[in-house]
């Protein structure tokens, strides 16, 4: 990925600086979910539906926590997991892809490169971490 993807994806270009937000918690999360689909245009070169397919899966668990990822845990997508297979029946390949999306996700807001977890921790007081493992 070249500096330029790198900036374009940043949480500096995605999210105004020195600006007061109405809804931080929303606006931080919508610069995430922004900045995300610009890394994986730009830096992956991916199609569009990918990219939507993969952003509509990580608004699927935030609304299923009722939280933002700053405050996600293993234990919340353990339970999302749980929920997906025994009460909706989601097929295994359907599992994968949402896991592969949030561990993803997690990737990109968690990398250093991106500066989300700078961001969170000044906004939040947290940051967001990798909520993805082998046992996961």
């Amino acid at each position: 990925m070249s500096g330029a993807d790198l900036r374009e994806a940043s949480a500096q270009l995605v999210l105004l600086q020195g600006v007061s937000l109405l809804y931080p918690e929303d606006a931080v999360f919508e610069a995430m979910i922004e900045g995300w689909g610009r890394q994986q245009r730009g830096g992956r070169r991916l199609q569009p539906d990918t990219i939507s397919d993969r952003q509509s899966a990580v608004r699927r668990f935030a609304e299923y926590t009722n939280a933002f990822p700053w405050q996600w845990s293993a234990s919340d997508l353990v339970e999302w997991m749980t929920y997906l297979i025994t009460e909706l029946k989601r097929a295994e390949s359907t599992i994968r892809r949402y896991q592969g999306a949030i561990r993803m996700f997690c990737d990109y807001i968690t990398s250093p490169h991106y500066q989300w977890l700078a961001g969170c921790a000044s906004r939040f007081g947290v940051h967001p971490v990798q909520i993805c493992h082998e046992w996961t």
